[in-house]
């Protein structure tokens, strides 16, 4: 009897998952992963980070997959005879995939939360406690690993192997357990990530059942059969947040982060089809910082992109949590639409806003001060058109700013 025969029975139970068509799934995972690494390599975003270390993790899984499924093909559709060095590879590459898929969700467990709470792998007492619990595991798991790869037909034929199942299932509640801490944190990423993405938030949810719970629930099908259930979301993860990266991507202004001038009409226009949306609650203010041109000329274009900065920080202190939208719309202008309410009013955000604008003026050592002109106008029926409702808000902030300097000028002149 060739080694390992009797115990690669759990081999032999799901020769079917791990056959071409598992071969075909991990070729395409690691041509959508590469891709997806090569093209994040130009994308500072937040999301980066994440994107790139588990995309290195899903190709270490996508090449133990790939060679354990090439050698299932090999051997059993091609019906070789199997020696002892082919079942000692077999099983070195089951457990590896096994070892793998139960290391993920700590490894998911580390990166979300330095992506979420900026924690590294050492600091915190959760943090350090599960790296010593899955680093002492593993080193056990490898202990057994080796002694049944070498010892082989003697070890199979005393209680080892019992013990080893026994192991086994320590593995698979290593891995729950990080599941369960990983759980609010990748529910936070994902809702995050996906809310008010594609138009939907019924999307949103869909995303988090596929991406969270899902996996979840089939964990105890994965451990049974060994199946790639958690590598299959997780390459699909990643995929979405690339895809919703790069969409974003699209919709940001570069040098503000803030929502630039595409996005404010595509917001627009989705309130424009829904009657119950348009009512006087309904606020747009147009924002322009004063004599802008000049801080260029006079100080130089660094200098008055700084200006833009402060001025986009300035926006998102004085937003209020929801039912506010901050875009860049031009320039040196900014459009933020809001949903009135009797708590978070145009005139509360306004003071907001002069206010935090006055306190980054005391506090930066900038040659300049920031200045603005504001227009605000609530819906009403003539602003039947996203551009009407734009354009009358532009001509208030006109008039201000034209009143203002006519009031500067008068006060200037009757000075001694």
């Amino acid at each position: 009897m060739q080694f390992g025969l009797d115990f690669y029975t759990l081999n032999r139970s799901f020769q079917f998952f791990y056959g071409h068509s598992l071969i075909y799934l991990v070729l395409a995972a690691f041509f959508v992963i590469s891709r997806i690494k090569y093209n994040e390599k130009s994308n500072r975003t937040s999301n980066t980070y994440l994107i790139s270390r588990i995309s290195n993790m899903l190709i270490v899984q996508c090449v133990a997959i790939g060679l354990f499924s090439t050698l299932n093909v090999f051997v059993f559709d091609l019906e070789l005879d199997t020696t002892a060095w082919v079942d000692r590879i077999f099983l070195i590459l089951t457990f590896s995939i096994l070892l793998l898929n139960s290391f993920f969700p700590y490894y998911l467990f580390i990166v979300m939360r330095k992506q979420i709470h900026s924690i590294r792998t050492f600091q915190g007492t959760l943090n350090r406690t599960a790296f010593i619990l899955v680093s002492l595991f593993c080193v056990a798991y490898i202990c057994f690993v080796l002694k049944l790869v070498i010892y082989s037909a003697e070890v199979l034929s005393t209680s080892f192997c019992r013990v080893f199942y026994q192991v086994l299932m320590c593995l698979a509640l290593a891995q729950f357990l990080c599941f369960l801490l990983t759980l609010k944190d990748v529910h936070i990423f994902v809702s995050e990530l996906l809310q008010g993405v594609f138009l939907s938030r019924r999307t949103a949810q869909f995303g988090l059942v596929l991406f969270v719970y899902v996996p979840m629930l089939l964990w105890p099908f994965a451990v049974i059969f060994n199946l790639p259930i958690f590598f299959i979301a997780m390459v699909s993860f990643v995929f979405v947040v690339h895809i919703v990266s790069q969409s974003r991507a699209v919709s940001r202004d570069f040098l503000t982060g803030m929502n630039n001038r595409n996005e404010l009409y595509r917001y627009l226009s989705r309130l424009f089809e829904k009657d119950d949306e348009l009512t006087s609650s309904l606020n747009l203010i147009f924002i322009d910082i004063n004599k802008f041109k000049s801080i260029n000329d006079t100080y130089g274009h660094t200098q008055g992109d700084k200006a833009l900065i402060c001025m986009a920080n300035c926006l998102r202190q004085s937003a209020f949590s929801k039912d506010c939208f901050l875009s860049r719309y031009a320039g040196d202008e900014f459009i933020v639409v809001i949903k009135e309410n009797p708590e978070n009013t145009v005139g509360k955000f306004i003071d907001n806003l002069n206010k935090n604008i006055s306190n980054a003026n005391m506090t930066n050592t900038d040659p300049y001060r920031l200045s603005i002109a504001i227009g605000a106008v609530s819906y009403s029926d003539e602003f039947n058109t996203v551009e009407k409702f734009i354009e009358a808000a532009d001509r208030k902030m006109y008039d201000m700013k034209s009143e203002s300097e006519k009031n500067s000028r008068h006060l200037i002149s009757r000075l001694p």
